[in-house]
């Protein structure tokens, strides 16, 4: 289908041919990812991934649905439900991110190095994610509603600025945290539970909290620029600027496991005894 069309074809609602076979290639990706993350959340037993399993599945679903939408851009439900299935995961992959933030300071014993106590990080944040959940929620509903699309697009934005805020505060206290736990000898004497260390678990949640931070630029830029904007014209846009930097953070995540830094049930009872009880905590 052309760009153009008469006035009688059905409008095509992306401002681009949309490429049905690349859209189905990213489903694969993201299911597949998906599934490993289930397995191994349940072999595992660190359910504090299911936000980002939840995200990823939804994820797999923006983009069927946006193969489906390729195949009809003229059908407003599809592109609706592609568009919302997409916008909204990086927001529970920021949940389970601070969840595992919490986890490693209670890990390492040293909750006055953490900004906020560990307990509060957690509930404030993802409060804030939750908020900035629904907030982009509805903004993306009500650009679908018939002359309801220049508030939603704001209401979309404040959420995007909401989530924006929030994940620059994170990275602020978790950068304080990394600064505060390198300067103290108490980085010798914490125990290595699994084949990975905390800090290198602690470094992953940074990396893939400024690649959310990225993201969220992109999406707040595509929205502002509007449907004339080069980034809204070019389908190579969202899958460079959103595709592609959310199947890494989620691969990252299959790469460095919290189950494979965490200790299990029972394990840290074998250590010194300063250590707190993360597993009961959990």
């Amino acid at each position: 289908m052309s760009n153009s069309t008469s006035d009688s074809a059905p409008k095509n609602l992306y401002h681009y041919d949309p490429n049905a076979n690349v859209a189905l290639g990213a489903a694969a990706l993201f299911g597949l990812s998906s599934i490993v993350h289930l397995v191994v959340m349940v072999k595992k037993r660190t359910f504090f991934y299911t936000a980002m399993t939840v995200g990823a599945f939804m994820m797999t679903g923006g983009y069927a649905a946006r193969y489906l939408s390729a195949k009809s851009p003229h059908k407003i439900m599809l592109y609706v439900a592609q568009s919302l299935l997409i916008l909204l995961p990086p927001s529970l992959y920021a949940a389970t991110i601070y969840m595992i933030y919490g986890r490693i300071v209670l890990l390492v014993n040293s909750p006055k190095a953490s900004v906020i106590r560990p307990t509060r990080v957690t509930k404030i944040f993802v409060i804030g994610d939750i908020l900035a959940f629904f907030i982009q929620s509805a903004g993306g509903g009500m650009m679908a509603q018939e002359g309801k699309a220049e508030l939603g697009k704001t209401v979309l934005l404040t959420g995007l600025a909401v989530q924006l805020i929030f994940f620059g505060f994170f990275l602020i206290i978790a950068v304080v945290f990394d600064r505060r736990m390198t300067q103290s000898p108490m980085r010798h004497i914490i125990p290595k539970y699994g084949k990975h260390s905390w800090r290198k678990l602690l470094v992953l949640l940074l990396c893939a909290a400024v690649i959310i931070v990225v993201r969220c630029l992109y999406r707040i830029a595509e929205y502002v620029l509007g449907t004339d904007g080069y980034l809204l014209q070019h389908e190579w846009c969202a899958y460079a600027g959103d595709t592609i930097p959310m199947l890494v953070v989620q691969v990252a995540f299959h790469v460095i496991h919290a189950g494979d830094v965490f200790p299990k049930p029972g394990e840290e009872k074998e250590t010194d005894e300063s250590y707190i009880g993360l597993t009961e905590r959990a």
